[in-house]
């Protein structure tokens, strides 16, 4: 297919990072500047948090683990990857000194077995620019992302490059993998369709948007969707990446939205959330997350009317929907609401210390977000009550 490449102005990138780096530099905040990166296994949490990566037993909330590299001057932002005993995450990059200004990124393999880590291997050649997406793992290859263009195909096992691919633009989405391909989208405005074998290009669709978003393959109808800053999720053909429909939202999506039991949810900068037919793209209903109940420990009534902007994806439990938001303005107070998947309704809402920047995880009966306060860099919520379970700060080092 033709591909029209038309690359964004980098001076509106650029500023568009900081803006949205400077929202997570809040009063209050800890000792790290950034938002946590947040997986799981389903057993046990793994937090890209300030200047390292750490493994914590989400049941007893037990640290396994805490990786730090010698270089303080290093973030960390992207979600670490999690397969078989192996965890891969990138950092922010540092700047080498005044004479030196070349900023280094590393991507790490770690050994987590137990509550031990160990170094399988480091690489700092092959990205010049910070990586902001969480790495994948397929079948024993590392795909990372990186801010400077590059999704690189990587031997999970030694490091060894297998093969790399060329954007545009920065790739702040983590990629996909279905049946041979890799789709990766681009804050070029494009959804890309790579060959998981050698790297190369089967198709590339440009939108009238960036996109930040993981893209979300639907296999049973043959559909990948796409979220964009053109204030729309589109459905594309897998095979030919031909767009079947798109349905609007009210601003830009952010973040990848959640296919469960056929129907696709998204939430978007101005806090509305969406549930859509995943066939169709008939929106099935409209809700939003503008009201909050509690505001710095007061109870609010009538409610307090907010934005609500939402930067991470929704996750679908149960037949519940979990949204996390920036929450309020004022008060820079997050707000986890959860959504009955059916109807919309509010089930419940928890207001949260600080914005909520990261896509919550479900382990076990609770629902765990990443923050940053001087009190806790993960908090955790009863699925069913929104009753605060547990929160966790690591030890100081």
């Amino acid at each position: 297919m033709f591909k029209a490449k038309r690359p964004l102005s980098r001076l509106l990138l650029f500023v568009l990072l900081l803006a949205t780096l400077g929202l997570t530099s809040c009063a209050g905040a800890a000792t790290a500047q950034n938002w946590s990166g947040l997986s799981t296994d389903g057993e046990n949490l793994y937090v890209a948090y300030g200047q390292g990566v750490l493994g914590l037993e989400a049941s007893s909330q037990e640290l396994l683990w805490n990786f730090r590299p010698e270089n303080a001057a290093l973030f960390f932002y992207a979600p670490p990857s999690v397969a078989n005993g192996r965890v891969v995450v990138g950092d922010y990059g540092a700047a080498q000194g005044l004479f030196s200004p070349q900023t280094v990124v590393s991507i790490y393999a770690l050994d987590v077995t137990g509550n031990t880590v160990q170094t399988e291997w480091a690489r700092n050649d092959l990205a010049k620019d910070r990586i902001v997406a969480a790495p994948l793992q397929v079948d024993g290859v590392a795909y990372v992302a990186t801010a400077d263009n590059q999704l690189l195909a990587l031997d999970a096992e030694s490091g060894d490059e297998l093969w790399r691919f060329n954007a545009d633009f920065s790739i702040w989405a983590q990629p996909t993998f279905y049946d041979g391909t890799v789709f990766v989208a681009s804050m070029d405005r494009h959804l890309y369709a790579v060959n998981a074998a050698d790297g190369s290009e089967k198709w590339a669709v440009e939108l009238s948007g960036a996109m930040s978003a993981q893209p979300v393959v639907n296999p049973d109808e043959n559909l990948v969707y796409a979220a964009s800053y053109d204030r729309a999720v589109h459905a594309l053909d897998v095979a030919t990446g031909e767009e079947v429909w798109s349905v609007a939202a009210t601003d830009w999506v952010w973040s990848a939205p959640a296919l469960a039991d056929g129907t696709l949810y998204f939430g978007d900068s101005s806090g509305n959330v969406f549930a859509v037919d995943a066939v169709s793209g008939e929106v099935l209903w409209q809700s939003g997350v503008h009201a909050m109940n509690v505001v710095a420990g007061a109870t609010q009534n009538p409610p307090a009317q907010i934005k609500g902007a939402i930067q991470a994806s929704p996750v679908v439990h149960d037949g519940v929907v979990y949204v996390a938001s920036l929450g309020n303005e004022q008060s820079e107070e997050g707000l986890l609401v959860a959504l009955d998947a059916a109807s919309g309704e509010e089930l419940w809402q928890a207001t949260t210390p600080v914005p909520l920047f990261s896509t919550p995880a479900v382990v076990g009966n609770v629902i765990v977000v990443a923050i940053q306060s001087e009190a806790a860099i993960l908090q955790a919520y009863e699925l069913e009550t929104g009753d605060l379970e547990w929160s966790y700060l690591p030890p100081q080092p």
